[in-house]
C-alpha cells in the first residue's frame, strides 16, 4: 500500500528534521511568510505543520505571524526521560505477558542490526525508538502507545543532545545495552530487562541533572 504525503506531511517532516538536527536554532523564531515563501504554498499547510510540531513539544508557542521553537531545558528534559522510563518498562512487562516473545525478540534484534547499520546517520535515532517501541507495540495497550508517540520528537531532541556533548561512544553503549535487553527478554529474565531499561533511562538522566 501506498501513502501519499499531504504538503502538510511534508513541511511537518521537514521542520521537525530541521529542529531536531538544529538546522533550526532552539529558541529561534519562524516566521509563516517566509515558509510560505520556501514551500511554495498557502498558510494553510504551515499552520497545520506548525500546530503538529506544538503537539509534539517542540515549538513554545504560536502567534499570527509564526511560532516560536523550544529552548532545552534541562530540568524539563530529567522529567520528561523519567516518565519515558516508566513507560517503557511497563510496556516490557504487559508485551511479556500479552505477546508472542520470539515474535518480539526477533523485531528486536533486527532494530540492533539497523541500528549498527546506521551508526554514523540520523537513521540511528529512527532505529532507537522503534527498538523501544517495540515493548509498547506488544503491550497491545492503546494508550500507552499514545503516550509514548507523545512524547517521541522531545525524546529524539534530548538523545541528539547526550551524543553531542558525550560524543559517538554512546550509541556503541546503547547498541550493547539493547543487545543484552534482546537477550535477557528471549531468556524470559522480564526482571531483568526492566532493571537494564531503568539503567538505560537513569544514564541519561544523570547527564540532564549534572547539566542543569
Amino acid at each position: 500500500m501506498i501513502i501519499k504525503k499531504t504538503l502538510s506531511d511534508q513541511i511537518y517532516d521537514k521542520l521537525k528534521r530541521d529542529i531536531l538536527t538544529k538546522k533550526i536554532s532552539l529558541g529561534s523564531k519562524i516566521v509563516n511568510k517566509n515558509l510560505q515563501l520556501e514551500f511554495g504554498v498557502s498558510s494553510s499547510p504551515i499552520r497545520d505543520a506548525i500546530n503538529r510540531l506544538y503537539q509534539d513539544g517542540l515549538i513554545a508557542n504560536i502567534d499570527n505571524t509564526g511560532a516560536t521553537v523550544i529552548e532545552l531545558d534541562y530540568e524539563n528534559a530529567s522529567e520528561i526521560n523519567e516518565l519515558l522510563k516508566y513507560i517503557v518498562c511497563t510496556g516490557v512487562k504487559i508485551s511479556s505477558e500479552k505477546s508472542d516473545s520470539s515474535r518480539i525478540v526477533k523485531q528486536l534484534r533486527r532494530m540492533i542490526e539497523l541500528q549498527k547499520k546506521h551508526i554514523n546517520s540520523d537513521l540511528y535515532y529512527d532505529y532507537d525508538y522503534e527498538f523501544h517501541k517495540t515493548f509498547i507495540d506488544y503491550s497491545k495497550n492503546s494508550r500507552l502507545k499514545k503516550l509514548y508517540k507523545e512524547y517521541n520528537a522531545l525524546n529524539e531532541l534530548l538523545v541528539r543532545e547526550i551524543h553531542i556533548q558525550l560524543g559517538s561512544f554512546v550509541r556503541e553503549r546503547n547498541i550493547s545495552m539493547h543487545s543484552e535487553m534482546a537477550d535477557e527478554y528471549e531468556k524470559g529474565n522480564i526482571s531483568q530487562v526492566i532493571r537494564l531499561t531503568e539503567e538505560h533511562y537513569n544514564a541519561a538522566e544523570s547527564f540532564f541533572k549534572e547539566m542543569s
